[in-house]
């Protein structure tokens, strides 16, 4: 952008800047290619996918979750084509440099199709809404859509910059394939869309901005998701960054400055180089910790208590809406629920502890239990859980499960409730492999998010305590079924003895 830029009063940089920006959605908007498959597909696949073979067989929540993977998927590709094919293009044609000759103000050209990307974005999203709101008739309140919307608009701007940086490196003619290249394989490895049976796979899903995304995207419409907010924020924004500064250096190497001049060099070309180190560095710390972080369990509280050592969490979201199910039965005086050195795994009273697969939800995990010598605090037995968690399914869970006020004869959906309002702990003894795992309290509402605390079971007896009255999303007057077990794929075993609520 040329000095004169400089010259203009500010109501003609404003103009200037509406302009830019009113003609790039014009251009966008007057290309077909571009335009229906970004606004249209993502909507298409959410049809299909989301309200059909979710919505369609009743499954209400499936199809809300379904919304925010596809709405995902849906603001990846504005900022990915929209920067870096129509980029490649015009620094091809010289038209980059016939700009740097305009009177335009510095950024004009960033601003505009960082708008122009955002504004697509939103058309999309929206377009998602209204299909989930109207043809599949789903209870997306205000709140969760004015949320998913803010998430796609903002989660648009990690791939702007991931377009610009490509769009600074490859041709015009190889800038469409490069991108898709990108873009698929991105959204898919992502196991945002579709469950990843690889755990290599698995294992590397941070290491995608789409997976942080769709993280966000499930979180805003009260989904299921992993890891911790702060995490997947850092990781988007220092991926922004990133890929920004390398688009910026090479665009510069080849005599194009988006920003304007740079000024006169001296004393501060090696101020703003390490300004710039300095950016580069940051970028790449918030990154990793978004990385490091972004495949943990999204948990109410997670925590262990064993005499003296204890690790904490964050809270996740309650349950939107009160149960309209019947009150439980009220729990027994007694605060004993078992101690295993009967012989079996029975309980003082409803269904005793069973082992418990992901089979049913289309998981392929196994697990069994049996009775070992040798409790905690020298008593006679413990249970013992063992298995392999699966990866067929991106949210398995096996274990252990007592339901408190369970009927042998009843499917699940109709099994009792036990009322634990007046209990404020769940406390059992537990051992095993020193691998993480999870205590699931679950209440009337199969689709909505339980309430989960975590402990790590280590060599030696140590006593886990679990807050009942702090764990968000339960339902204690309506208590169906508490499940111990692992989400971490492989293999795993645990012992637990000792199992009472006080």
């Amino acid at each position: 952008m040329s000095a004169s830029g400089s010259l203009m009063t500010g109501g003609r940089v404003l103009s200037a800047y509406l302009s830019d920006m009113r003609l790039e959605l014009t251009k966008m908007a007057r290309t077909p290619a571009f335009a229906i498959p970004t606004i249209l597909f993502p909507a298409l696949f959410y049809l299909l996918f989301g309200i059909a073979m979710g919505g369609g067989r009743g499954d209400a929540q499936f199809a809300i979750q379904a919304l925010a993977r596809w709405s995902m998927f849906g603001t990846m590709a504005p900022g990915l084509f929209g920067f870096g094919v129509s980029l490649a293009f015009e620094r091809e044609n010289g038209q980059m440099i016939l700009r740097q000759a305009l009177p335009m103000p510095a950024g004009s050209y960033l601003i505009a199709r960082m708008i122009n990307a955002m504004a697509f974005v939103a058309i999309s999203t929206l377009l998602m809404l209204a299909i989930a709101v109207f043809i599949g008739h789903l209870p997306v309140s205000v709140g969760q859509a004015l949320r998913l919307l803010l998430v796609n608009v903002t989660g648009v701007l990690p791939f702007c910059a991931i377009g610009l940086f490509v769009g600074s490196v490859i041709s015009g003619q190889a800038a469409p394939a490069i991108i898709n290249i990108i873009y698929l394989p991105m959204a898919f490895l992502s196991g945002v869309l579709f469950p990843i049976p690889v755990k290599f796979l698995q294992l590397i899903q941070p290491l995608w901005p789409s997976y942080h995304l769709g993280q966000l995207t499930l979180g805003a419409v009260g989904g299921t998701w992993m890891g911790e907010l702060s995490h997947h924020i850092a990781a988007l924004v220092g991926i922004t960054v990133l890929f920004f500064i390398l688009a910026m250096r090479k665009l510069g190497n080849r005599g194009i400055s988006l920003l304007g001049r740079s000024g006169p060099t001296g004393t501060a070309m090696p101020l703003r180089r390490a300004v710039g180190l300095v950016m580069l560095a940051a970028s790449i710390g918030l990154v990793l910790l978004g990385i490091m972080g972004g495949n943990a369990p999204h948990t109410a509280n997670v925590a262990a208590t064993s005499k003296g050592d204890s690790v904490d969490g964050s809270a996740a979201p309650p349950v939107a809406e009160a149960s309209t199910a019947p009150l439980g039965v009220a729990a027994p005086v007694s605060p004993v629920i078992a101690e295993f050195d009967g012989g079996s795994a029975a309980a003082a009273y409803g269904i005793g502890f069973t082992a418990t697969d992901d089979k049913m939800r289309g998981g392929n995990s196994s697990v069994s239990q049996r009775l070992v010598d040798g409790g905690a605090d020298h008593t006679r037995a413990a249970l013992e859980v063992t298995g392999d968690v699966g990866t067929a399914i991106q949210y398995p869970f096996v274990g252990t499960s007592f339901l408190p006020n369970g009927k042998p004869q009843a499917d699940f959906l109709n099994q009792g409730y036990m009322d634990y309002s007046s209990r404020h702990t769940l406390r059992f003894d537990a051992r095993g492999d020193g691998k993480n795992y999870m205590v699931v309290i679950m209440g009337p509402r199969v689709d909505a998010m339980p309430g989960m605390y975590g402990f790590v079971a280590g060599p030696e007896w140590h006593e886990v305590r679990v807050p009942l009255q702090d764990m968000g999303g339960v339902d204690l007057h309506r208590v169906k079924v508490i499940s111990i077990g692992s989400m971490s794929p492989g293999e795993f075993r645990f012992q637990i003895d000792g199992v009472r609520i006080e």
